[in-house]
């Protein structure tokens, strides 16, 4: 295990800058990580809320490759993107509800299938196709090639690109229930806010404060945290509404918590539950794995949740 840091900023809508710096310092990294040295060359890459587009999407339960064919022109619809320029992914959602606005779908359903003759298959048109609920995250096509280009460089072989935030629920939310929470993940430059129905990601936000805005290193508790807080809990609310009232309409999110650096503040979880009213607490990653009996260092007992999450996404 080993944590090192970055250039600030490095991440771009369309591209990683800094990558020859950043290469060594994943080479130097690895060597001098404990209790030994990492050899492995696969590298999984989660991309921050910051580089991604993403929308939750009501759609008729189409057959695979009708859907993939379909999705990229809603999304870009939806997001005001031009498809060609990105790579899309989706996850189906097991969800208690679905979105308010329904244009999505319908506009789909109203399209008339067109027989081999040329004619209209009225039947088919007139059948309403079941619904479905999708998760879709695009990310520019421009930002994978600096990816491939980083590995290259620091010698590692890309096993696969996931989205933070899904990263970090899969490694922090229960599997066996659909509650609605929100995860709050302060990092030193930046702060992520998803909503979650059980694992699956619904809506996701970014803000940009970071802890490095309080001090590098935050061992006693912040008098003016709620001050500091304030772009974060106006944030909250936001995601809050969205989700209350247009994603799900009629689901309450019940829990927040916070992973991160920020995490790691002493009186964090104290004033997030007083100023949000929600159940507060830390995320506790390592729990849901086997570390071999290595002892996690009570500073980073809260962190890593993005690493670890990426790690699971093989044993789902």
């Amino acid at each position: 295990m080993h944590l090192a840091n970055i250039p600030p900023g490095s991440w771009k809508i369309d591209k990683i800058d800094n990558i020859d710096e950043i290469a060594k310092t994943v080479v130097e990294a690895m060597r001098i990580a404990k209790p030994h040295a990492i050899t492995t060359r696969k590298a999984m890459f989660a991309l921050p809320e910051s580089v991604i587009f993403s929308a939750t999407l009501t759609m008729p339960d189409l057959p695979t490759d009708e859907l993939e064919k379909a999705l990229p022109f809603e999304l870009a619809e939806r997001l005001s993107i031009n498809p060609e320029d990105y790579h899309i992914d989706y996850e189906k959602v097991s969800s208690t509800c679905k979105p308010i606005d329904q244009a999505t779908a319908s506009k789909i359903v109203e399209k008339k299938p067109v027989k081999p003759d040329g004619n209209v298959d009225t039947k088919s048109a007139t059948a309403k196709a079941p619904q479905i609920t999708i998760f879709a995250a695009a990310t520019r096509k421009t930002l994978v090639n600096s990816i491939v280009e980083l590995c290259q460089k620091a010698h590692l072989e890309l096993s696969g690109i996931d989205i933070k935030p899904g990263a970090i629920i899969r490694s922090v939310m229960p599997a066996n229930d659909q509650k609605a929470r929100i995860v709050v993940d302060m990092g030193v430059g930046g702060t992520g806010a998803s909503v979650a129905e059980g694992q699956s990601l619904r809506v996701t936000s970014t803000v940009p404060w970071g802890t490095h805005s309080i001090a590098q290193t935050i061992t006693a508790p912040v008098p003016d945290l709620r001050e500091r807080l304030a772009p974060v809990f106006d944030e909250l609310v936001h995601i809050t509404k969205f989700f209350e009232n247009r994603v799900c309409p009629g689901l309450k999110i019940e829990q927040l918590i916070v992973s991160g650096t920020g995490a790691g503040i002493p009186n964090v979880v104290e004033v997030v539950q007083k100023e949000t009213g929600l159940p507060t607490t830390l995320a506790e990653p390592f729990k849901n794995v086997d570390t071999h009996h290595f002892p996690v260092p009570v500073e980073l007992t809260h962190t890593f949740a993005d690493a670890i999450g990426l790690a699971m996404r093989n044993y789902e």
